[in-house]
């Protein structure tokens, strides 16, 4: 475990698997009271908003087992960059439960600070067959941050509320 700090409180990070550098998942899990989040990078807004949903994908169910029989096109407009990401989270966990699907992986399409287009793939929800981590309830703006930094890549920190 290593530790990260935002805006004068500690969290808990977990790392997904070992640490080194390449091999690294593009997330970690952060242990919030109550909560759990992610830590997300990406070389592109892109890369970090696929990476952003593999991480929810694989803390609601385990994936592996998930096979891509559905797919469903999502297209997502905000002010911001911070409301594009929480937006897209929020979606993708609203699909989640209202079709009963779980998620396997996304394709973004089209990308901007501001709008995005994408295809989710995954299977109908079946208990038999799918292992379930948690259910989450929604994406908090509470210690968000999308940052894109120096060298053009992106980085995101987002905690869920359970």
């Amino acid at each position: 475990m290593t530790e990260s700090g935002f805006q004068g409180m500690m969290l808990r990070v977990r790392r997904k698997d070992n640490d080194d550098g390449d091999n690294m998942k593009p997330y970690e899990y952060l242990e919030h009271t109550a909560d759990m989040g992610l830590v997300v990078r990406g070389k592109s807004l892109s890369e970090l908003l696929t990476h952003a949903a593999q991480g929810l994908f694989e803390t609601i169910a385990v994936v592996d087992t998930v096979d891509e029989t559905e797919s469903i096109e999502i297209y997502l407009t905000a002010e911001s960059v911070e409301d594009l990401f929480v937006a897209w989270l929020d979606e993708l966990i609203f699909r989640h439960e209202t079709e009963e699907i779980f998620f396997k992986r996304a394709a973004i399409h089209q990308c901007s600070e501001t709008e995005m287009s994408a295809t989710v793939y995954g299977e109908s929800v079946n208990f038999d067959k799918h292992a379930v981590y948690t259910e989450i309830k929604s994406v908090t703006y509470h210690q968000l941050q999308v940052v894109q930094k120096g060298d053009g890549s992106w980085f995101a920190q987002v905690i869920f509320d359970l």
